[in-house]
């Protein structure tokens, strides 16, 4: 497979042309026993959850085919035994997720709107109002030796890097090595990289990528969690006098709006993946939405609750539920680290948010040219 082909993964629509079409052909594959070509070049998607669990933990014969700046990686495989040492990063400590979580208490309550009186309203960009709470508690927890105004400093240059990673990451063709936007990348990466380095941060690069992943994540979680608290004014109040509920919720969105909804591997050798035998270099997707739309993964109709493809967060109040069985958070060594926080915040927000009176201010689809984010991004408070 050439490098193409490879990088094709990469690509939001992966080679269809229409930014939807990949979420039209993923939610094609759902309830599929086998792998499904997306396309005739790849990915293929594996569709199963005892398949996905097994290739996103073999990490030798299903390593990451690229990182976060879509540059392919060299010395994939059996001479890299962990798979990808410079994502390795350690799941946080409860210590750091206390730590984390205060801060974002802290910070979503300056930046918060207050309530409009009377019949007044306020327009809430969401992945705009997240930005600095969410940046500075994930630094907070990933970096606690550096003091206060140094660890904001680095949650600014990671929120930089995250923006200058957009254009890289939507366009149809990684950018070339000279090209502006590549550019503009890397200076990015490099500042970030160099204030880890001057706090005592030596594995810098895992520590850049942990704190890009933690801080986008979040936002895009955190704007769809708003959206489903305006759209559904009934499951907001209702959240209100159950906190169990309000956990649900979150599980919920994340359940039909994972922001990382395709994980990218690649089969370094001949694998047989649902009784398909697929050719070395075949590049694979795991799909964490895909997989929440499976019954054995989350409970539907013949348990009481409503079809899979709605929003019915009281399917995770059953004892008996999983909530998190799709994936989300990914598994295996490459499993996110920042789980646990972003769950703290993510609840948070939604104790925020059923407070005050959120409704949906129009239609809303979903943005899929980096990761899966709502568009437009907006809620109304009050009114």
């Amino acid at each position: 497979m050439g490098p193409d082909a490879l990088m094709s993964l990469a690509t939001p629509d992966d080679g269809t042309g229409d930014p939807d079409g990949i979420l039209g052909a993923v939610a094609s594959a759902v309830g599929s026993p086998t792998p499904v070509w997306l396309n005739p070049r790849g990915p293929v998607l594996v569709p199963t959850l005892a398949d996905a669990r097994a290739v996103l933990k073999d990490v030798r014969r299903f390593p990451i085919p690229f990182d976060a700046s879509r540059r392919p990686l060299a010395g994939m495989g059996a001479d890299q035994p962990e798979g990808r040492p410079d994502k390795h990063t350690p799941a946080l400590t409860s210590d750091a997720v206390a730590v984390g979580r205060g801060v974002f208490v802290a910070e979503l309550a300056a930046v918060w709107p207050d309530a409009p009186l009377g019949l007044d309203e306020i327009t809430v960009h969401p992945l705009d109002l997240l930005r600095t709470p969410v940046s500075r508690s994930t630094t907070a927890a990933l970096v606690p030796a550096a003091g206060q105004a140094t660890r904001d400093h680095i949650a600014m240059l990671t929120l930089t890097w995250v923006d200058a990673l957009a254009p890289v990451i939507s366009a149809a063709r990684p950018p070339r090595r000279w090209s502006v936007d590549r550019r503009r990348e890397q200076r990015a990466l490099r500042d970030l990289r160099a204030a880890l380095a001057e706090v005592g941060v030596s594995a810098s690069s895992a520590m850049a990528t942990a704190l890009a992943a933690g801080v986008q994540v979040p936002i895009a979680a955190g704007a769809w969690v708003l959206q489903q608290l305006a759209a559904h004014p009934d499951v907001a109040a209702a959240a209100g006098a159950d906190p169990r509920l309000r956990t649900a919720i979150v599980w919920e969105t994340l359940r039909l709006y994972p922001p990382t909804w395709l994980l990218p591997r690649i089969s370094v050798d001949e694998s047989v993946i649902g009784g398909v035998t697929l050719p070395a270099y075949t590049p694979l997707v795991v799909s964490p939405r895909a997989l929440g739309q499976l019954g054995e993964v989350a409970p539907g109709p013949e348990s009481g609750f409503k079809p899979l493809t709605d929003f019915d967060p009281t399917r995770w109040c059953d004892d008996t539920a999983r909530p998190g069985a799709w994936l989300p958070f990914g598994a295996g060594p490459h499993a996110c680290p920042g789980r646990n926080l972003a769950l703290a915040q993510l609840v948070h927000l939604v104790e925020r948010g059923v407070e005050q009176r959120l409704r949906a201010s129009g239609p809303v689809r979903i943005d899929a040219s980096r990761g899966l984010r709502p568009s437009p991004a907006r809620v109304v408070l009050g009114g």
